[in-house]
């Protein structure tokens, strides 16, 4: 956005989609759990060297109990610039909803005290903000503010609960459709970004009708994709 031409180190996770188009290609690393971070750590010292790109790491919940909070004390001890973001969807999503630290269970299934990232993260030094990534523009704007700040480890919660994990128990929020005479297809301006860019396995593309559509097995109605469509025809309205 700012000519500065940045880009995301990664590991493994979800996230990891970040590598293609969904993640407009920005993810340039891609190695084991805590590499992200730990790959920022270098990356956020080459300033020295006249290196003037944004760095973010990216870290899930699960991974970063596990493996990233090494690398942010290395981190913020050595004054690395980078931006961490945690995606923390309060589940280890990928490998099968194991419980971590960051829950209220233990892996056997007993009650236990959830350890706050943000605490630790604060406790080690870093400035820490919480956002929720479905409000796309104040978590741009945080984002960006975080960005802006040029030294030292920062680091970004972007906190959602996963939709496989809130879909056992709670209805669906949203109903969502397509409003036909606003979705422009190929004549939109935005190139397709609904499902050639942000890619949501719920939208899919008719080409028949020449026109994104829902497929309605597969969306789970969180509503973020309305957000998403410039012409508006992505609608959102509230579940009865």
């Amino acid at each position: 956005m700012d000519g500065r031409d940045g880009f995301v180190t990664g590991d493994i996770g979800c996230y990891a989609m970040g590598v293609g188009p969904a993640g407009f290609f920005q993810n340039r690393t891609h190695q084991c759990m805590g590499a992200g971070s730990g790959m920022a750590n270098g990356f956020g010292q080459l300033w020295r060297f006249g290196f003037d790109q944004p760095v973010i790491a990216v870290s899930g919940d699960s991974t970063f109990y596990h493996a990233v909070v090494p690398a942010l004390i290395n981190g913020v001890h050595n004054k690395s610039n980078f931006v961490l973001v945690i995606f923390d969807n309060g589940a280890t999503a990928m490998t099968g909803f194991q419980p971590h630290p960051g829950t209220e269970l233990t892996a056997m299934g007993e009650e236990a005290q959830d350890i706050s990232m943000e605490n630790i993260c604060r406790a080690i030094g870093a400035r820490v903000e919480v956002c929720d990534p479905f409000e796309l523009k104040a978590t741009t704007a945080t984002l960006l503010d975080l960005l802006e700040q040029k030294e030292g480890a920062r680091v970004a919660i972007m906190r959602r609960t996963c939709e496989l994990v809130r879909g056992r128990t709670e209805k669906h929020p949203y109903k969502m459709r397509i409003d036909p005479d606003k979705c422009l297809g190929d004549d939109c301006g935005c190139n397709r970004l609904c499902n050639r860019v942000f890619r949501c396995p719920g939208l899919v593309w008719d080409a028949e009708a020449g026109k994104t559509k829902i497929d309605e097995v597969v969306c789970n109605e969180c509503g973020v994709c309305a957000d998403v469509c410039p012409e508006g025809a992505i609608i959102r309205e509230v579940a009865a």
